[in-house]
């Protein structure tokens, strides 16, 4: 008989290891507390790199993945484009900045990541609109790199998920799990229940919560906290006359495109004042800002408007590493959180559902085993917080 696995996030992990399983013959269930794709997943910048990505390990697994999503995309030629290979340009104003960017490129060049040199001249050349700090006489290309439009790649991961017999169960809470020797058991907040032989625990920064009830503590950073290592605004203009192509990396400001004309900006430095509480306008001090950067980058953006502004919450282990394994000797809940989930999401949805159904693991994955994060509950303890310090 297949065996009965359940999946907790529909995600782009969750549904992803999902489709995976449920090709290779599982019977599959994807449950949500809300709709598809409308937590982490929906509000990213959606940049797939493996650039600055350390340790070596981790590199590893990133560009893996980078090439794993133009297969999936090949794979898929009648689906909508979800995945842009476009390749990012970065550069540096200033020489503290520009001798790490060096340094970093030619490490990057030894890993046999694709890296190309750009002059000035080039730089003006392949942005016609751009306005170039004189500062600049230099940049970095890095080809392989591509961005997604999440909601396409979730729109294709659900078809692929329906298409093998998976099931997809949205806004029906799980609010009580448990594991044995035999099975897994779910209770959903419609008072059903779902036994079966596994489960893959993909809820991203909710993971805590459904952790506590398997009597474990999970260190993750705590992404309703008004924090910028797990809070980001990312901003959405109108369209605009800017022919960029590329995923553009720059001191001031990050900017990519985002269909029909539209950018999408993002600014780390401005990162200490996102806070999930608070919504962030348009109109305000942060799109004002965001605005007076983009004008200083790009001629024809002079009357420029942001549509919308949104802070971003990642799901982030508190050592920034993926946590990716079985958590107890039982080897029925498996867990799968990880902060690069846009990138890493098909190659660990293949990868996950092969260790998951082979019992082996492939050696990339045994890298990031979660037992690092997670401590035991004491008795009678409350759930665990969202944030704990990484167990040493």
């Amino acid at each position: 008989m297949p065996q009965r696995i359940a999946v907790i996030g529909a995600g782009v992990l969750g549904l992803a290891v999902a489709q995976s399983l449920s090709r290779r013959g599982a019977q599959v269930t994807v449950f949500d507390k809300n709709l598809p794709g409308c937590g982490t997943s929906q509000i990213s910048y959606a940049w797939v790199n493996a650039n600055g990505k350390d340790p070596a390990r981790y590199h590893e697994l990133n560009a893996a993945a980078i090439d794993e999503h133009k297969r999936w995309q090949a794979a898929h030629p009648s689906s909508p484009q979800w995945l842009l290979e476009t390749g990012t340009l970065e550069w540096a104003s200033d020489e503290a900045t520009q001798r790490q960017l060096e340094q970093r490129a030619a490490k990057l060049s030894a890993l046999h990541y694709p890296v190309v040199t750009r002059d000035r001249a080039a730089l003006l050349s392949a942005l016609p609109e751009l306005r170039l700090d004189p500062r600049v006489q230099q940049g970095w290309f890095f080809p392989s790199e591509c961005l997604l439009y999440p909601s396409l790649f979730i729109a294709s991961l659900i078809a692929d998920l329906r298409a093998s017999g998976g099931q997809l169960v949205c806004n029906n809470e799980v609010t009580t799990l448990t594991e044995s020797d035999r099975d897994v058991q779910l209770t959903l907040a419609s008072g059903e229940t779902w036994q079966g032989d596994q489960l893959v625990l993909a809820s991203g920064r909710w993971a805590p919560e459904l952790m506590s009830q398997c009597g474990l503590q999970l260190a993750m950073t705590d992404a309703n906290r008004a924090d910028p290592v797990a809070c980001s605004f990312l901003a959405q203009t109108q369209p605009l006359p800017v022919s960029l192509n590329c995923n553009l990396i720059t001191p001031e400001l990050n900017v990519r495109p985002d269909g029909a004309g539209r950018l999408m900006l993002q600014a780390l430095d401005l990162d200490q004042h996102a806070d999930p509480a608070r919504l962030a306008s348009p109109d305000g001090l942060i799109g004002k800002e965001m605005l007076r950067r983009l004008q200083r980058l790009f001629r024809q953006c002079e009357g420029a408007r942001i549509e919308r502004i949104e802070t971003g919450q990642r799901s982030r282990p508190s050592d920034g590493l993926p946590a990716l394994g079985y958590i107890s000797d039982a080897s029925r809940v498996y867990l799968m959180v990880s902060h690069s989930g846009m990138t890493l999401a098909p190659l660990l949805g293949r990868l996950v559902a092969e260790a998951m159904l082979s019992g082996t693991a492939s050696p990339m994955l045994s890298a990031f085993a979660p037992h690092r994060l997670l401590r035991p509950l004491s008795a009678g303890s409350r759930p665990a917080p969202a944030y704990l310090p990484a167990a040493q």
